[in-house]
């Protein structure tokens, strides 16, 4: 019985450090997604950049027809996750995912 309750301690120690080395490899993903998404950003002209949001946004939202909503100046410009996700992008504020 006591060998089997150190082999459990055992396997829940083994399964920590993986939980912990994915966590940091998603972290790492994360940072590297907002640094590919920054430079995206950075090369694309304001209109290119009203142009793919409305493309890739504006048809799933509410709003799509008789929108009179002004898109900010950053529009698209991706934000740092800090829960190891995909970066999220500034949008019209309008548009929010179900």
């Amino acid at each position: 019985m006591l060998d089997d309750f150190l082999k459990e301690i055992e396997e829940l120690k083994e399964y920590k450090d993986k939980y912990e080395s994915q966590k940091k490899d998603k972290k790492r993903m994360s940072d590297e997604l907002f640094i590919l998404m920054t430079e995206k950003y950075n090369n694309m002209t304001y209109q290119q950049r009203v142009d793919e949001y409305k493309k890739d946004m504006c048809k799933c939202c509410r709003y799509e027809y008789n929108c009179e909503i002004k898109l900010p100046d950053n529009i698209l410009m991706p934000i740092p996750s800090d829960k190891e996700w995909i970066p999220a992008k500034i949008s019209c504020k309008e548009f929010a995912w179900d």
